[in-house]
């Protein structure tokens, strides 16, 4: 039984297990956008689009945005009444196009008679003056088209001539266009072209179905208990991480304990702070190899001049624990001399003493000889 707030039966809590299939959250793939921290700025992906539409532009994709655009928009009422958008070339494409009323087009495709006009939405509500950007365009109503481009289905625009169309609908229809655009098409423009799809898919997907929504609903106290537990087991390891730091202190301290969250913590040598024993735990929770993972750390000076550890005898044994591109690699401010992974299913991590384990390994595994070697070898080198 667990105690306090946390108290659960835990035959209930497997039965709930054993009964039902908890519903795997697949997480979004990375995009370059994403990592830029702009996947849902609107004007990136309009200069984005802006470049696609350049049917002479360096990605040589040619019509192929243009074409798949005209096809979404061929597809709604409006856009069949268009007849004047037929023929649609010698365009220009061009960002923040002011309007007459002091605002900003996201996006306008143009020539001197015909005009597509895109408002961008990605997450923000439509309260433009669409009527501001339709009388901003000189052109006769049947070779012009206005377009809210968004990530979510809009269901009622305010004008007579804006059709919505999502942002995944025009690049699904890129997508299936695309084959015939390939062999000529710039390789690396191809790669930013996929990129943006994936962007858009990540945000035109919720992070929840509506599956995953109702099972949560309907095992809600369950799922919370779940939850708790595994925080309990996560205090668990923590805690034994810890303790392990202790034991092989003795009644000797020469380790320094830093609490650093939920990931790791470091065991740093009192009297030589760049060098450390760093046990990794997360991957016992969050990794499909489920190990703990064992190193000892060198930073910061202690990394001006590695090829100087090479003139430390270390045994056989001891220098088959090192990381094999230690002395090759550039290292930026940390790098791992040496380490041991001790995976759960395979070394049968005793989670219910894992303090005990982890001080036996780092003593009777090599790390700790290898720790003081390091550790007496900057202690008679120190300038």
């Amino acid at each position: 039984m667990l105690e306090g707030k946390e108290k659960i039966d835990l035959e209930s809590l497997q039965a709930f297990l054993d009964k039902n299939e908890i519903p795997k959250i697949k997480g979004k793939p990375k995009t370059f956008l994403g990592i830029a921290k702009q996947p849902h700025y609107e004007n990136v992906l309009s200069n984005i689009y802006a470049f696609y539409f350049n049917v002479n532009e360096v990605h040589k994709f040619k019509d192929l945005f243009i074409s798949s655009l005209l096809e979404c928009v061929y597809k709604t009422n409006l856009g069949k009444q268009k007849t004047g958008l037929e023929n649609f070339f010698d365009f220009v494409s061009e960002t923040e196009y002011p309007t007459n009323k002091g605002g900003r087009i996201d996006l306008i495709l143009s020539n001197k008679e015909q005009a597509i006009i895109v408002e961008n939405k990605v997450y923000h509500n439509l309260n433009n003056d669409l009527n501001d950007y339709w009388t901003s365009t000189k052109k006769q109503e049947e070779y012009k088209i206005g377009i809210v481009l968004s990530i979510q289905p809009i269901s009622k625009i305010n004008h007579l001539h804006f059709i919505n169309i999502t942002h995944l609908q025009l690049l699904n229809q890129v997508m299936q266009n695309i084959g015939g655009y390939l062999l000529e098409a710039n390789e690396k423009y191809i790669v930013f072209l996929k990129d943006l799809y994936q962007n858009v898919i990540n945000l035109s997907t919720d992070i929840m179905n509506t599956k995953e929504i109702e099972f949560y609903l309907k095992n809600r106290d369950e799922i919370h208990y779940t939850a708790r537990f595994l925080n309990r087991f996560k205090d668990h390891i923590k805690q034994e991480v810890e303790q392990a730091c202790h034991i092989l202190n003795g009644d000797t301290p020469f380790l320094k304990l830093n609490n650093t969250g939920n990931r790791f913590r470091y065991y740093k040598s009192i009297k030589v702070p760049n060098l450390m024993f760093t046990v990794v735990f997360d991957q016992l929770y969050i990794d499909s190899k489920k190990r703990i993972w064992i190193v000892v750390e060198l930073n910061g000076e202690a990394l001006i001049d590695v090829g100087m550890y090479k003139e430390i005898d270390f045994t056989i044994e001891e220098k088959q624990c090192f990381t094999q591109d230690f002395y090759t690699r550039k290292h930026s401010g940390w790098a791992h001399f040496a380490g041991i992974g001790f995976y759960l299913v395979k070394d049968e991590l005793p989670l219910n003493n894992l303090a005990e384990f982890i001080a036996e390994k780092i003593e009777t595994e090599h790390l700790l000889s290898i720790f003081k070697k390091i550790e007496d070898f900057l202690i008679a080198n120190k300038k």
